[in-house]
């Protein structure tokens, strides 16, 4: 470790790597230079911060002695713990989002006029209008961003539309946003969703996959680095302000940390650069609560919170497993005060369902990311009067797994759609 220099933040760079599997052995704990897949690969990890260090359980005798001192103090249980916190962009986090849901990825669909005979457009109503099949049997869902290709009309080509709702006979309309240009039935088409290569993730019922990584921390001018092993993820908040970068935060939580240093260091050789698309502003996206947009929001935070934990056994200082308990997805919007329909849906405990839409610029197909929360219930509605300007309402939420049979709605606490995963 290089001495005589103070560590400084912006030298420091956060490496990630996935394990080969999710298991946690309960008696001992791998060798890192062996697992994961020893020190090759890995891919730096955008941030603004991170808390991740190691902890310790600690205890004192609470024996009286007759010289009135304490002489035992000792270290229990270990863990690595903390946060990585960023600026949210499209799939800079995606594959720590996918651990943190315990679901597996699912890739962009494709659908031609062999699946939908043909395609027509209507301006006013916002809607794209198909003469056969059925969009959501075909896997099509709301909150998808689909673009087309080959259309008669080449300024619905190439474009990003957030899929709004379905209607009609057997789901064939599609409600859209942006509206599309109007154009009359067009029989040669494409249709990818997802932004035609990203990924869609959900919180599923069945099939829930363990995941684990590996975090380095490199602190480049000390030649010093700390290596947390086996961590899982806890969950994350985004938060998205009216005006403003949009940024996430990741609880962690592993086993230990290991130290290397000098020659040592970094652990992991040669890792995969960070990604480069744009963080995302909130300003650029748009909000549906219940199929209508809502434009005087303030702010709005998403958390998916699965309360990781971990407990000490006697004979080892290492947890046996690092345990993640129900995908609780919580949250809150703000809002100006415009009219009573959100205080009433709190009052009347309706459920509703909220639709988030960010996209890193105003380009017809930049990157972008949905969030889907198909049934939603307000917890309060608390107007604040005060000052001269505008007064606002903020209403925290509970999302809960949707039960019911409206099209194209997953039976889910919450999807994401990211353009850029991969």
């Amino acid at each position: 470790m290089t001495t005589g220099v103070l560590a400084e933040g912006v030298f420091a760079r956060i490496v990630y790597k996935a394990y080969a599997t999710g298991v946690i052995t309960t008696n001992a704990e791998p060798d890192p230079t062996v697992d994961p897949v020893g020190s090759s690969g890995g891919e730096v990890l955008r941030r603004v911060s991170t808390t991740l260090s190691l902890a310790k359980d600690t205890y004192q005798s609470n024996e009286l002695r007759e010289d009135q001192q304490l002489v035992t103090f000792r270290h229990g249980l270990r863990r690595a713990t903390g946060e990585i916190a960023g600026e949210f962009s499209p799939r800079s986090y995606f594959p720590l989002i996918e651990a943190a849901t315990r679901g597996t990825k699912s890739a962009a669909i494709s659908l031609t006029e062999a699946d939908l005979t043909s395609c027509a457009a209507d301006n006013t109503t916002s809607k794209f209008t198909f003469a056969s099949g059925s969009p959501t049997t075909l896997g099509l869902r709301v909150g998808d961003i689909i673009r087309y290709g080959s259309l008669s009309d080449s300024d619905n080509n190439g474009k990003n539309f957030l899929v709004l709702s379905f209607g009609g006979t057997s789901n064939r309309e599609l409600t859209v946003y942006p509206a599309p240009d109007t154009m009359s039935a067009d029989t040669a088409f494409t249709l990818t969703s997802n932004g035609a290569t990203g990924k869609a993730i959900i919180l599923p019922s069945t099939g829930l996959v363990k995941r684990k990584f590996a975090f380095e921390v490199h602190h480049q001018d000390t030649d010093f680095s700390r290596l947390f092993t086996e961590c899982r993820i806890g969950g994350f908040t985004l938060s998205l302000p009216a005006t403003g970068m949009s940024t996430i935060q990741i609880p962690v939580l592993g086993r230990n940390q290991v130290d290397f240093e000098d020659a040592a260091c970094p652990f992991f050789v040669s890792p995969t650069a960070s990604t480069t698309t744009d963080v995302f502003e909130a300003v650029n996206g748009l909000l549906v609560v219940d199929g209508t947009a809502v434009g005087v929001v303030t702010g709005i935070t998403v958390t998916l919170n699965r309360s990781p934990s971990s407990d000490a056994v006697v004979g080892q200082n290492f947890a046996p497993e690092v345990f993640t308990g129900t995908g609780n997805v919580t949250g809150q919007i703000t809002a100006m005060f415009e009219s009573g329909t959100l205080v009433d849906n709190f009052v009347n405990e309706d459920e509703v369902s909220v639709l988030v839409y960010l996209k890193t610029t105003n380009a017809v197909g930049s990157p972008a990311v949905s969030i889907h929360l198909p049934r939603v219930k307000f917890g309060a509605a608390n107007v604040a009067i005060q000052g001269q300007g505008a007064q606002t309402v903020t209403l925290p939420f509970q999302a809960l797994r949707f039960v019911g049979s409206t099209a194209g709605f997953e039976s889910t606490t919450m999807r994401m759609v990211d353009t850029e995963a991969v």
